[in-house]
C-alpha cells in the first residue's frame, strides 16, 4: 500500500510527522480534518498550534 492512500489520524504523531516531512500540503489537509466540536486534550491543540505556526512559517518564504 502506498502511503499517499494511507490516511494517518491527525493525532500528535501524526501532525509531528507532517511538520517534518515540511509538505505544506498535507499541513493544511491536516489542520482541515480537525474537530473543533469535539473536546481535545492540551498536547493535542499544541499540535495544531504548532502546525498552522509551521505552515504560516513555510508559506512566507
Amino acid at each position: 500500500m502506498s502511503q499517499s492512500s494511507h490516511v494517518i489520524p491527525p493525532y500528535g504523531v501524526a501532525i509531528q510527522s507532517s511538520i517534518d516531512g515540511g509538505d505544506v500540503h498535507h499541513m493544511k489537509t491536516l489542520l482541515k480534518q480537525r474537530d473543533s466540536t469535539k473536546p481535545e486534550a492540551q498536547d493535542l491543540k499544541d499540535a495544531y498550534e504548532k502546525l498552522a505556526r509551521e505552515i504560516s512559517r513555510l508559506e512566507k518564504r
